[in-house]
């Protein structure tokens, strides 16, 4: 069993290895890991992989495991960011890690992906150390690093690494591998797209942004700095770019060119074992994989543009969706596996219905026609082809797959997608057939001004979205539930507003059980005017909620917590104005434990639904 994975410590001291990965991650070998993907693409090249998971950190002997590696070692922090993975919105420290085995605290250090670099380095001088992953991307220039609340130099100089793979890195690391294999000079390997380097000046034809000691102080150069940064990424064909720090400078080649959809294809048919690894089985699994395990991954891509989001970043606006005979043989090959129970968790992207969609204007998969943040926001750009029926027809195929009983969308749906014409036979089907109890949207909150600082849709949209999705649900005869969720604390989201918003969840006769805090990821303009307090497009001042207030906008939410309403309460007794809360429904109903409302009997926004209807779950 152990020899189908990729190898975890050499066979004997003549195992040589061309390439070690190190992962802040334990070892999954899913293709929902970035690091296991990556290995195997390596692998199916023809390279000798080995995987280190979590190491020890303390000193350089644990990267020694696999002695000095032919080619180079691969660095990544994680499938998340490290300081999201280690701490909460409100700095504490996590006590539970779902990418641990056993679940326990986390088991990587703070900046995994500097604090690994650095052990390789004292263990290998010699050896290239290539970084990657989403944290080594999002951080790959100056960046807002929310749990040490100021601005960082790019990851590149602080880890003191050779090179960094930034957004999806499969042509980016096989081209660097080849190059590192027949022994290209340094000057032919930096000019690989997708890869960022450190050199002593920028080169003549570089964009050079503000250097990092310009912005790091001053919330407004910092605002023009990531504007500019921002923007150039989202171009059609975007420049090479430059940013001194210190006596360095990093310098970002293009993207790479996103690949082909049989390329893209290719990667999930490689022969992953879709299972935790033997050593951490041992030690309580890994909790991440429950959710995903027996999942389909469609395309890549989104052009939603949301301001908190890191998608468009780093996987990049334009859609690349997966043929759809491939997907199917994806699915007959899960069905067939031994341990399948008939349920297809979830079949979908970083946005489910965008599947087959994409830019009309493009000139090929994954490419984009403009430099637009968004494709949908703050109105449909006319050269975006939204059609339900790819998915449709994918959905159709793949329940049809003998051995499946239930196949369910537990990806996020744009329900801004859903009430269009083009999509409102994928909505009826959805609802009929793959919805397990439960639909997730995501409204993110009710109020103007935040979900326009979001680049969200308008609440109106979501509330023609509830009328459709009863309707449907009716006519299907299901007792079915859309799952709302709602951001608290974004920019320019003030009290009122959050007090508007526990009244409308108020009114409903539920509650919320999981709400999400707004936590200032790296490279999001969201991020930048949390840190800047001013509006990205406009640089007007823009309210930031911080502090005690950030918490009582969540706790808003879920009074039915005892705890939650006892942060309220007391908050609203220092402000002198305890009134306010005996006009929230929510607060209005009889105290008690979870569970539905003792006033409308119905199930919380979060209920868990029957295991016969739910067997899966997801987090956000």
């Amino acid at each position: 069993m152990q020899d189908s994975f990729l190898p975890t410590c050499p066979k004997g001291e003549d195992d040589i290895f061309d390439i070690v990965l190190v992962s802040g991650d334990a070892y999954v070998d899913h293709p929902s890991f970035g690091v296991a993907l990556i290995g195997r693409y390596l692998e199916s090249l023809g390279y000798r992989v080995g995987i280190l998971a979590q190491p020890e950190w303390e000193s350089a002997e644990p990267f020694k495991r696999f002695g000095r590696p032919r080619l180079f070692f691969g660095v990544s922090a994680g499938n998340v960011d490290s300081m999201v993975a280690n701490y909460t919105p409100d700095r504490r420290k996590r006590e539970e890690d779902d990418y641990t085995p056993g679940g326990g605290k986390p088991g990587r250090p703070d900046l995994a992906s500097i604090v690994y670099a650095q052990r390789l380095k004292e263990a290998y001088p010699e050896v290239p150390v290539v970084l990657g992953g989403i944290e080594a991307s999002l951080r790959r220039v100056s960046h807002y690093d929310f749990v040490q609340q100021r601005v960082r130099g790019s990851v590149l100089a602080d880890a003191k690494a050779d090179y960094l793979v930034y957004s999806m890195g499969e042509r980016a690391i096989r081209e660097l591998a080849d190059g590192l294999a027949r022994g290209s000079s340094r000057e032919e390997l930096c000019s690989i797209r997708g890869l960022a380097y450190l050199s002593n000046a920028p080169p003549d034809d570089a964009l050079l942004l503000p250097s990092h000691e310009a912005v790091k102080e001053e919330p407004g150069a910092f605002r023009e700095f990531f504007k500019e940064f921002h923007e150039a990424s989202l171009k059609p064909q975007p420049p090479i770019m430059a940013q001194n720090i210190s006596t360095r400078c990093v310098v970002i080649n293009p993207p790479a060119l996103p690949l082909s959809p049989q390329e893209l294809d290719a990667l999930y048919h490689l022969p992953f074992t879709r299972q935790t690894h033997p050593e951490h089985e041992a030690n309580g699994g890994v909790k991440a994989l429950e959710t995903v395990k027996n999942s389909i991954v469609t395309h890549r891509g989104c052009y939603g543009g949301c301001s908190f989001c890191a998608i468009t970043i780093h996987q990049g606006k334009g859609i690349v969706s997966r043929p759809r005979e491939g997907i199917i043989k994806e699915v007959e090959a899960l069905a067939k596996s031994e341990d399948f129970k008939g349920t297809v968790q979830d079949i979908g992207g970083p946005t489910a219905n965008m599947y087959g969609t994409g830019c009309k204007a493009a000139s090929f998969p994954g490419a984009v026609g403009c430099g637009r943040p968004s494709c949908i926001f703050p109105e449909v750009c006319p050269s975006v082809d939204l059609s339900g029926a790819p998915y449709l027809e994918l959905l159709r195929s793949a329940r049809r797959v003998r051995g499946v009983k239930h196949l369910y969308v537990a990806s996020g749906l744009r329900h801004d997608l859903l009430v269009m014409p083009a999509q409102k036979r994928l909505f009826r089907e959805l609802v009929e057939y793959h919805v397990g109890g439960r639909m997730k949207v995501a409204p993110e909150h009710i109020a103007a001004k935040p979900l326009r600082l979001m680049a969200k849709p308008p609440f109106r949209v979501f509330k023609e979205f509830r009328q459709d999705f009863e309707h449907l649900r009716r006519e299907a005869g299901k007792e079915l539930y859309y799952i709302p969720y709602f951001i608290v604390g974004h920019p320019g989201c003030t009290l009122e507003d959050a007090l508007d918003l526990a009244h409308f969840v108020g009114r409903t006769g539920r509650y919320v059980e999981q709400v999400q805090q707004f936590t200032p990821t790296p490279m999001t303009p969201s991020t930048c005017m949390y840190f800047t307090r001013l509006d990205f497009e406009s640089g007007e001042a823009i309210y930031v909620p911080s502090g005690s207030e950030a918490k009582v906008q969540k706790s808003l939410l879920q009074l039915n917590n005892p705890r939650a309403r006892e942060k309220v309460v007391a908050f609203f007794a220092r402000r002198g104005e305890s009134e306010v809360l005996e006009q929230l429904p929510g607060f209005r109903r009889a105290k008690g434990a979870y569970g539905a409302s003792s006033k409308t009997g119905k199930p919380p926004f979060q209920a868990r639904r029957p295991q016969k209807r739910s067997p899966h779950k997801r987090k956000r």
